[in-house]
């Protein structure tokens, strides 16, 4: 059977005339979860039950109407890491739920997912509401590395939450695509945690340890102390 024709399966649906635009955008994420995005506006607006006309008067073409699914995902994204980091206690506690919930959107939505982190919609400015919706994402992101840090650097917490994030994505697209294989998608959340540890770990700051003989260890790792007398070991 042709994309087309599994496209155009479904019956035409009823929708609120006042609701249109929200109508066909709900189609879009059921084409999507069946076909991805090898679908028409045309087909989009047979499913909503309108016509192609009607359709182009929301959405002047299909790549607005995917800018509205990938801006639609997003929010979904910041509210379920917002209500995932709620759910628990502790700067570090947040990050690792942050990540599970990034994993668990990608895992339900894997084709909004492709949408959302695919290439980029918006390159010339077109659609300043996905811009808005990702930026949301990734301030709380930054938000939740800047607690855990705790040192006041904005500029380090962007940079490593750019890190965190490129290995929460990397990771994740490797499972969805099947390079990584898991069970299941606790599984999938448990390792994404463990492998995130050791950068977790090493990005908090720590004072330089002291030793009980009075030697400090030095910005690249020397131990140093005042000038031992000659011959001293």
């Amino acid at each position: 059977m042709t994309t087309v024709a599994r496209a155009n399966r479904k019956p035409p649906r009823a929708y609120h005339h006042g609701d249109l635009k929200r109508a066909l955008a709900d189609v879009g994420v059921e084409l999507l979860g069946e076909i991805g995005t090898d679908f028409t506006l045309r087909q989009v607006a047979q499913r909503a039950g309108v016509t192609h006309g009607a359709a182009y008067r929301h959405y002047e073409d299909k790549e607005a109407l995917l800018a509205e699914l990938a801006c639609r995902g997003f929010s979904d994204l910041a509210r379920a890491i917002d209500r995932s980091m709620r759910s628990v206690s502790g700067a570090r506690g947040k990050l690792e739920a942050l990540l599970k919930a990034y994993l668990r959107f990608a895992w339900d939505q894997p084709a909004l997912y492709d949408v959302m982190f695919g290439r980029r919609l918006n390159e010339e400015g077109a659609f300043p509401d996905l811009e808005e919706a990702v930026q949301g994402a990734v301030r709380l992101l930054r938000s939740a590395i800047a607690d855990y840090l705790g040192d006041g650097d904005e500029l380090r917490a962007r940079d490593l939450s750019i890190v965190l994030w490129s290995l929460a994505h990397g990771f994740t697209a490797n499972v969805l695509h099947r390079r990584i294989r898991v069970r299941s998608v606790r599984a999938a959340q448990r390792y994404l945690v463990e492998i995130s540890a050791p950068f977790l770990d090493g990005a908090r700051p720590r004072r330089p340890p002291r030793s009980s003989d009075g030697f400090s260890w030095g910005s690249i790792g020397e131990p140093q102390s005042k000038r031992s007398p000659r011959g001293a070991v």
